[in-house]
């Protein structure tokens, strides 16, 4: 699939998606839902994509894509920078908290 298929599925220009691809431009909850569909993946996938340059794909149960869903549409209508740095920085620390818990101890 080409990027301007992509473009033409989610509503906007070639140039936008790039701009979304690239990070030059912010994007919405909404757009990056429809981006996902468009793809055939699910949003969190694209967005751990984002974070770490490797996809994360996981398979969860449907109220946890739901509300894997619902968590990235609340999270773009946070307004406030920090608020957002803020709550990545919670979400990263409970992440770590939970790979540290089960990651198995090394022996020497």
């Amino acid at each position: 699939m080409t990027q301007k298929q992509i473009a033409n599925m989610v509503g906007v220009t070639g140039a936008q998606l790039h701009r979304y691809e690239t990070g030059s431009t912010r994007i919405a909850a909404s757009r990056l839902i429809a981006i996902a569909n468009a793809l055939g993946v699910r949003p969190d996938t694209l967005l751990a994509t984002a974070s770490n340059g490797e996809p994360h794909v996981t398979s969860l149960p449907v109220s946890t894509s739901e509300e894997i869903v619902e968590l990235i549409q609340m999270f773009g209508n946070i307004a406030d920078p920090r608020h957002r740095t803020a709550l990545v920085a919670v979400a990263r620390m409970m992440t770590t908290q939970h790979a540290q818990r089960s990651a198995p101890e090394e022996t020497t």
